[in-house]
């Protein structure tokens, strides 16, 4: 009988006494004026923002624990707003979070049996490639030390030196491209690990509105697709440089039809290319999202247009693998394509 009483007692407090919940709530919009405080030196400007948390947001209900508004049913304001700021700032944290998770694995590439056997087959023929390269090549050594002996040494010692470089490059070529993409995975996983948060997405919306966060929601979307074609394409270049770079490497004892230098300047691009497009994303959705200034819409999409024109810019530095061309025209046919 006394453990069913005390039973009852603690489910009384439980039920009748929501002490927990009535903590949690308006945490959230104090929190964000703390914050949004110590970035502003006008306080009627934050008087302002307080203003409209409270009386057009209600974010005096609003519990962060549970992502929930504790409206009253007859509460439609509150009711909408409970909607459009939980579900915008879910949709904007999904996408961002989602693109975050898309990484260039290793696995993905060398690991896929498919490129792999490609690989495997041409490099068998790069063996081939090779012995004719160096029968040629030791020919043309033998002509030219016959006409000048000091001369056609300097070649040989040069053409050994080659030969040995592309002989080691071919015996470790899948753990060296392993190398490769495990390092552009290091670079990238640096800056997509959680860019922005949940609360971070929320809180500026709090500040400007739930339209911004609308607008927000639209342009974000906008720039993932093209970020995702981007990606996209990088990643296709590397399972094609993957599967050619056993050809290219033979080349390296030649002269004049020398392929490595350009594989190897396409490979060092396409880490460049990635890594700074990805942090020119990065920065400009931190910048959309930073309290400082409320979020700075023009200046987030600045990063944004500098990030797609870095292909360009790499291009002036002879550093470029084309792929802001081969974007660009990508979307605008998808876009041709949608008007049909």
């Amino acid at each position: 009988m006394k453990r069913v009483l005390i039973s009852a007692i603690l489910l009384f407090f439980f039920i009748f006494l929501p002490f927990k919940v009535v903590a949690e709530e308006g945490q959230f919009m104090e929190e964000t004026i703390e914050e949004y405080k110590t970035t502003q030196s006008s306080s009627e400007k934050v008087d302002s923002v307080e203003s409209y948390m409270k009386n057009v947001l209600y974010l005096e209900k609003y519990d962060y624990s549970t992502n929930q508004f504790n409206c009253k049913w007859h509460e439609i304001g509150c009711h909408t707003n409970s909607f459009l700021f939980t579900t915008v700032s879910g949709f904007v944290y999904g996408a961002v979070d989602s693109f975050s998770k898309f990484q260039i694995d290793a696995n993905f590439i060398t690991g896929n049996p498919v490129y792999e056997g490609y690989m495997l087959n041409f490099k068998s023929l790069a063996w081939t490639i090779t012995a004719i390269f160096i029968l040629w090549q030791t020919t043309k050594i033998v002509i030219l030390y016959t006409g000048n002996g000091e001369e056609g040494m300097n070649s040989l010692h040069d053409k050994l030196i080659a030969v040995v470089t592309g002989g080691i490059l071919l015996g470790i070529y899948a753990q060296l491209f392993d190398w490769i993409l495990e390092l552009t995975h290091l670079l990238t996983e640096t800056m997509l690990t959680s860019p922005v948060t949940h609360y971070d997405i929320m809180q500026v919306m709090a500040v400007n509105s739930v339209g911004y966060g609308l607008i927000l929601m639209i342009v974000v979307s906008a720039i993932l697709f093209v970020f995702f074609l981007s990606i996209l394409y990088r990643t296709v270049l590397f399972v094609i440089l993957y599967i050619t770079g056993v050809l290219a490497i033979p080349t390296i004892v030649n002269d004049q039809y020398n392929f490595f230098n350009l594989w190897l300047k396409t490979v060092v691009s396409n880490i460049l290319t990635l890594t700074i497009q990805l942090l020119c994303f990065v920065l400009g959705i931190k910048t959309l999202v930073d309290l400082t200034d409320g979020g700075s819409m023009i200046l987030g999409m600045i990063f944004f247009i500098v990030g797609l024109s870095i292909p360009t810019l790499l291009n002036q530095f002879g550093a470029s693998t084309g792929s802001a061309k081969a974007v660009g025209s990508s979307v605008k046919y998808v876009a041709r394509y949608a008007r049909r």
